[in-house]
């Protein structure tokens, strides 16, 4: 089933009782693939409410049954949301352990884009970390993978990201082209906020190279 997040919180809590009687039907027929549709579902609803220990508690019991049933894609999902959901509390040795897991997955199943996305988190974590030439490395490879530009916001946030490394390394023209990049791809989505933050960026490094 597609996890397509309600919009208002009446919304949400009426898919939570929508997939909260479809779980406990589901366990009286002992449909696994009900139970473990219902548990994802319950779970990307308690992850958009910042419901962070309900949504691990869903995600583990959902995974337990990908496990059984052998759905490796779903699997590999999960440890994708158990990945946001530990990186979300800063537990960045757990959430790195389960970015790992379903990147090990989505590669074996030739995933592309659930591989560019678990490349571009891993990033992410090394980025927090400070660990620049990892996170640069991962952030490359997110790039990479990704064949088409389908998702602009996810590519201008990788080249935000490319930029800040870059500006930290003090590599201002590699700095100044990513954050010219993902400038250009924030305002095609007309992301106002992270248009004024990348202009912000560039303004600074034009500044720091007139000082050099």
């Amino acid at each position: 089933m597609s996890r397509i997040p309600p919009k208002s919180l009446s919304e949400m809590e009426h898919a939570e009782e929508t997939y909260k009687k479809k779980l406990e039907m589901e366990k009286k027929l002992g449909h696994k693939e009900g139970m473990a549709d219902a548990y994802d579902n319950l779970g990307t609803i308690y992850l958009t409410l910042g419901h962070l220990n309900d949504a691990e508690e869903m995600f583990k019991k959902c995974l337990e049954l990908k496990e059984e049933l052998g759905d490796k894609e779903g699997m590999a999902s999960n440890y994708g949301y158990l990945g946001t959901i530990y990186q979300t509390r800063n537990d960045l040795e757990q959430a790195e352990i389960m970015y790992k897991k379903s990147l090990e997955i989505n590669q074996e199943l030739g995933r592309k884009e659930g591989t560019a996305t678990i490349f571009g988190k891993l990033g992410e974590i090394y980025y927090t970390r400070r660990d620049l030439d990892q996170a640069e490395e991962m952030f490359k490879k997110s790039l990479e993978v990704k064949e088409t530009p389908d998702n602009q916001g996810a590519l201008a946030t990788i080249y935000g990201y490319l930029g800040d490394i870059y500006r930290l390394k003090t590599d201002l023209n590699q700095a100044e082209d990513m954050y010219n990049k993902g400038l250009k791809l924030f305002e095609a989505i007309g992301s106002e906020r992270m248009i004024e933050i990348m202009k912000t960026m560039l303004t600074n490094l034009k500044m720091k190279k007139k000082q050099d």
